[in-house]
C-alpha cells in the first residue's frame, strides 16, 4: 500500500486523491497531520477565517492524525510527528509519497521511511525561480536540496520549472513521472447555454452590463499578488481604451482598503470597480464565467505556479500573467495568454489592450491544453508508478 502523507486537506490535492482511488482502489491511504482547512482557520492571506465549503475528505481513504502543536500551519514545529511511527508499524507500506518538507511532521515521515528502507516519492511545487536570492543563500539552499533528494526514489514534477529543479538537484529524468499541477474543471461538462446563463446571472448580481469587458483578479489581496498593478496599468491606457471596462477583484486581504481608495481615481475616469470579497469554492465558477480577462500580476515572492490561471483557462478567459508566476512557462505561448515582466505596469497595460483587441472565438479555446492539466492526468502519473512498483514486488528480478 502507498502511504500519502500530507499536511492538511487542500482543495487542489484532494481531487487528485479521488481520481487515484478510481484508478487504483484500495491501494493507497492518505494520512493528514491536521484537518484545520476543513474545520476552518484564520487565513493570514485572506485576512479572515476560512473553511472550504466543498468536501475534501470524501471519495478516498484517509486518516487525520491531529498532529497540531499550537496553531497549525504556523511554522516548522506547528505539525509534529505524533502518531507517525505507529502508522509505519501497523501498516505494510510499500512506498511513501510526500507533498512538502515544511514541518516537523514531514521530516518524521522521512526518517521513519528511511530507517525501514521504504521508497520515498515526492510531489511538491518547489522550483528555483520563485524568489530573488543572494548567491550565498542560493548555494546553501541548493546544497540542502541535493542532500535531501539523495533520499528520494521517485519524483512527480508538477510542471517544467519543478522538473528543472529536480534535475538540478540530483534526481535523474529516469526517476521522474509527470503529475501536472491541476484544479477541478468546473466547466468541462457545462454546456454553452449553462455557461452563458451563469455569466449573465453573476454579472446581474454584480451590476455589470452584458457588453462590458471585465478584467478580473482572483486570489488574496496581498503584496505578493500585487493586485494594485492592475489599477496602475489601466490608468495608463488612453481614455478610448478604458471605455466599457470593469475591474473585478475576487478575494480579500490586507490590501483591500488601499485598493478601494485607489479605485476612486479610476472611477472618476469612468472605469467602475467591483469587490466581491472572499468567494468559496462552490461559487467561484460563476465569477470566472463573468470575467473576460484574468490577470495574475504576482511579484517574485514565491508564486511557484498560480492555479488561478488553470481555472481561468478552464473557464475560457484570456489571461495576462507576470513572468514571476511559475505557470507562465507552461501557458505563456498560448494564443490568448500574455506574459509581462513582474511589476511593469506599462507592459501589463499593453498586454490588456492586445487581449481586448483579439478575444477568443469561444470559451472552449483552451480545452485541449487544460485537459492535459487535469486531476485525472495527475493521478494517472502516480498510478503508473504504483502499478510498476507492485509489479516489481510480485515479480522480482532473478539473481544470476
Amino acid at each position: 500500500m502507498l502511504g500519502i502523507f500530507d499536511s492538511h486537506p487542500v482543495q487542489y490535492r484532494a481531487p487528485v486523491y479521488r481520481e487515484l482511488e478510481r484508478l487504483v482502489p484500495g491501494r493507497f491511504h492518505v494520512f493528514y497531520a491536521t484537518d484545520i482547512s476543513v474545520r476552518g482557520h484564520q487565513d493570514g492571506g485572506f485576512g479572515k477565517k476560512i473553511a472550504w465549503d466543498e468536501s475534501l475528505l470524501e471519495g478516498y481513504p484517509n486518516t487525520v492524525l491531529s498532529c497540531e502543536r499550537g496553531e497549525p500551519l504556523r511554522g516548522f514545529r506547528s505539525l509534529s510527528g505524533k502518531g507517525v511511527a505507529e502508522i509505519f508499524r501497523y501498516h505494510a507500506l510499500s512506498a511513501v509519497l510526500q507533498t512538502q518538507y515544511l514541518y516537523s511532521y514531514d521530516f518524521e515521515v522521512l526518517w521513519q521511511a528511511r530507517r525501514r528502507g521504504i521508497p520515498i516519492w515526492i510531489r511538491q511545487e518547489t522550483q528555483d525561480d520563485a524568489f530573488h536570492r543572494t548567491a550565498l543563500k542560493g548555494a546553501i539552499r541548493s546544497l540542502a536540496y541535493r542532500l535531501l533528494y539523495t533520499q528520494i526514489a521517485h519524483a512527480f514534477p508538477i510542471g517544467r520549472l519543478n522538473r528543472d529543479h529536480f534535475l538540478k538537484h540530483g534526481i535523474a529524468a529516469t526517476r521522474m513521472t509527470p503529475s501536472p499541477y491541476c484544479t477541478p474543471d468546473r466547466f468541462k461538462e457545462m454546456s454553452e447555454t449553462e455557461r452563458t446563463a451563469m455569466r449573465t446571472s453573476c454579472r446581474k448580481e454584480l451590476s455589470i452590463d452584458e457588453s462590458s469587458i471585465v478584467i478580473g483578479f482572483f486570489g488574496k489581496l496581498i503584496p505578493k499578488k500585487d493586485p494594485g498593478l492592475i489599477l496602475e496599468a489601466i490608468s495608463m491606457m488612453p481614455e478610448a481604451n478604458q471605455k466599457n471596462l470593469v475591474v473585478l477583484f475576487v478575494g480579500s486581504g490586507e490590501l483591500e482598503a488601499e485598493l478601494h481608495a485607489r479605485a476612486a481615481i479610476l472611477q472618476k475616469n469612468g472605469v467602475p470597480l467591483r469587490f466581491s470579497g472572499f468567494i468559496n469554492q462552490s461559487q467561484i465558477a460563476s465569477y470566472y464565467a463573468a470575467a473576460d480577462i484574468m490577470v495574475l500580476p504576482s511579484r517574485r515572492m514565491g508564486e511557484t505556479w498560480g492555479l488561478v490561471v488553470n481555472e481561468a483557462l478552464q473557464s475560457g478567459c484570456s489571461v495576462a500573467i507576470s513572468d514571476a508566476a511559475g505557470c507562465a512557462v507552461e501557458f505563456g505561448q498560448l494564443p490568448h495568454v500574455a506574459v509581462f515582466p513582474a511589476g511593469n505596469a506599462a507592459a501589463l497595460s499593453g498586454c490588456i489592450r492586445r487581449l481586448i483587441e483579439s478575444p477568443p472565438s469561444d470559451r472552449n479555446w483552451a480545452r485541449s491544453v487544460t485537459d492535459r492539466y487535469s486531476c485525472r492526468t495527475a493521478a494517472e502519473g502516480i498510478a503508473r508508478i504504483l502499478n510498476q512498483s507492485n509489479a516489481s514486488e510480485q515479480h522480482p528480478a532473478s539473481i544470476p
